[in-house]
């Protein structure tokens, strides 16, 4: 247990409080320095036009002070709905993750005795396999990818080439498992009142995999992201010229405190947006979490049949 926990860690943070500031892996400063050193230098060379060409129009600074707290609430805004699409998204999976070992448990114990009947048996691993393949087919779904290696030593080489090939593969795979609780509905492996309580979990794995969609197929509204950036640019056009009067050049290292934080929130707010991708920083550890869900089911399995 403690294992699996860390597994899922942020185990990239630092526990010391300097080490955790400066880190720049995992940062957001690398993918917002170019247009932050772009405004900087365009900072930089207002106050020169002002000092040693002529005096530039001085703009007050109490109405960027306004401006300023109406910007940081759109940037939370804009923050905040970024992490409630990646909280919903682990909340989703961490449903995916308890409806499979439901799934497994229900299949394991419910069904006929495993060491008595050799079909019973047989429908049981395929149930534990198929149940393991929806987890990592979602995953590789929601990052438009194909890379099921890690199910080799479970499905067949034809199983995969039809599970690659197939069109949505979660739902592939959650049809697979409507087929074996059909087949053992009808062979009499499971009562009436299992193959509901059966196929009630298998419908929240859709239910789950579909919420998965929404997230990934329904960005940000496009008119709020265009707005949001485009209130920031023109609040950092303008600062400089509330800055040049009192400060000098000392308004370009202001001005780089500024910008750092409006610029960073505001690309967090990009990067939360699709907590699937792994082109995403902190991104959902989607690879983990499969092989947690792959761990514990073959464990299962394999106490049941040594039981």
């Amino acid at each position: 247990m403690k294992n699996s926990i860390e597994l899922h860690s942020n185990k990239d943070e630092s526990s010391g409080f300097l080490r955790g500031a400066v880190m720049w892996r995992g940062s957001i400063t690398p993918r917002i320095l170019p247009s932050l050193l772009l405004l900087t230098c365009y900072c930089l060379l207002i106050v020169a036009l002002d000092q040693y060409w002529r005096p530039l129009s001085h703009l007050a600074v109490t109405p960027f002070e306004y401006t300023g707290v109406v910007l940081g609430m759109v940037l939370v805004f804009r923050t905040n709905t970024g992490h409630e699409r990646w909280w919903e998204a682990r909340k989703l999976w961490g449903g995916i993750n308890n409806q499979s070992r439901n799934l497994v448990i229900q299949a394991l114990n419910y069904s006929k005795d495993l060491n008595d009947n050799p079909q019973d048996r047989q429908w049981c691993k395929e149930m534990v396999k198929w149940t393991v393949a929806f987890s990592f087919a979602a995953r590789e779904y929601l990052r438009n990818s194909k890379n099921l290696d890690e199910l080799t030593d479970l499905l067949s080489q034809q199983e995969l080439e039809a599970l690659r090939s197939s069109g949505h593969m979660p739902l592939f795979v959650a049809n697979k498992l409507a087929f074996l609780l059909q087949q053992a509905r009808v062979t009499h492996q499971i009562d009436g009142f299992v193959f509901e309580k059966l196929e009630g979990q298998r419908i929240l794995l859709i239910d789950h995999i579909g919420g998965c969609e929404r997230i990934l197929k329904t960005p940000m509204p496009l008119v709020y992201a265009i707005k949001a950036r485009r209130f920031i640019f023109i609040f950092l056009l303008l600062l400089p010229f509330s800055l040049i009067e009192n400060l000098e050049f000392s308004a370009v290292f202001i001005y780089f405190l500024v910008a750092y934080p409006l610029l960073s929130l505001d690309r967090i707010g990009i990067e939360l947006q699709n907590p699937f991708s792994t082109k995403n920083l902190s991104h959902l550890p989607l690879h983990s979490i499969c092989d947690s869900i792959k761990l514990n089911c073959l464990t299962l399995l394999e106490q049941r049949q040594l039981s």
